[in-house]
């Protein structure tokens, strides 16, 4: 049996992946009527394959010029079209299952339009009328948890340390307030950290609680320990989004949604391990389980930090 979870420990370590939600970032600013100065971001690690994207069979592209900073690749070129593009589609190619796309339009009457697509959803219609509320803001809250394996991974190790739901209560609603705080400050910044650094501390986040999720003793989690590494979470949450950016006049509602969007997705997550530990904590294989899931993803947690740590100074 531990051979087996080596074995696991050993293959998940190398591919799974704590940096896997990097969305790409089309922006299209109308220049004059029907014409559009364009900037296409995506990430680095998809310079040999990156995202193609087809635009109405009435518009034209200039020669791309390209550059790069630390995280990504920058297409910039000019689109021009024969007639407005509101009612037509633009579409998406090579986009990988953690790899979204965030389209923003700024069109010259003031009005924008913004939404995500991704590997299920590839090709994004553009509506005639403005959408009242940032929508696509929310959606790439919610992709960021589902797709954030890190944030997965210390959730699932927190509900291990839980025992009854108004526990559970206490410290998912000590957590989500501390990310809360952290998220704004962060992309507002008022307080600025090296992101390279908080990668590599929310990876050391999922040792600690991992490790104690391993301890044979039940001990219950203190809610002010959720507190204190949701400030680091924050941190990370806001790094996924300042990497894009918001491109509207709704700054305060488009973070609002963004976290409202990890909310969500972070209830859904939720209950089905915690129903699956409220049943069968006391059964015999329960503690064997508890402890292999729990040394599985500290070994995860430990590969991350190192790599991670190693990145603060390259």
């Amino acid at each position: 049996m531990k051979k087996i979870y080596f074995f696991f420990l050993f293959i998940l370590s190398f591919y799974s992946n704590g940096h896997e939600f990097n969305p790409a970032h089309l922006i299209l600013n109308e220049e004059s009527s029907f014409s559009y100065s364009v900037k296409l971001f995506y990430p680095q690690q998809y310079k040999y394959n990156s995202p193609e994207v087809l635009y109405p069979s009435n518009c034209s592209t200039s020669k791309v010029s390209k550059s790069s900073n630390i995280k990504n690749i920058i297409e910039s070129y000019e689109l021009v079209c024969s007639e407005e593009i509101k009612g037509k589609n633009i579409r998406f190619e090579n986009l990988d299952f953690l790899t979204d796309a965030l389209l923003s339009i700024n069109f010259i009457d003031g009005s924008s339009f913004e939404s995500i697509a991704g590997s299920r959803n590839l090709e994004i219609t553009i509506p005639f009328e403005q959408s009242v509320y940032p929508i696509a803001y929310f959606n790439l809250g919610f992709d960021h948890l589902l797709k954030g394996i890190d944030h997965i991974v210390f959730l699932i190790c927190l509900i291990f340390l839980v025992y009854g739901f108004i526990n559970l209560i206490k410290v998912i609603t000590a957590f989500t307030i501390a990310h809360s705080i952290t998220l704004s400050l962060s992309f507002l910044g008022i307080v600025a950290i090296s992101q390279s650094v908080i990668e590599a501390l929310i990876a050391l986040t999922i040792i600690f609680v991992a490790l104690d999720a391993a301890d044979s003793k039940d001990k219950q989690f203190p809610w002010y320990y959720a507190f204190g590494f949701g400030l680091l979470h924050g941190f990370g949450f806001s790094g996924a989004l300042s990497e894009i950016g918001i491109n509207n006049n709704e700054l305060a509602l488009s973070l609002l949604f963004f976290n409202v969007g990890i909310e969500i997705a972070q209830l859904a997550i939720i209950p089905i391990p915690f129903l699956i530990i409220f049943f069968f904590r006391n059964s015999k294989v329960f503690q064997n389980i508890k402890y292999l899931t729990a040394i599985i993803i500290g070994g995860i947690g430990v590969y991350w930090f190192i790599d991670r740590a190693i990145g603060i100074f390259l």
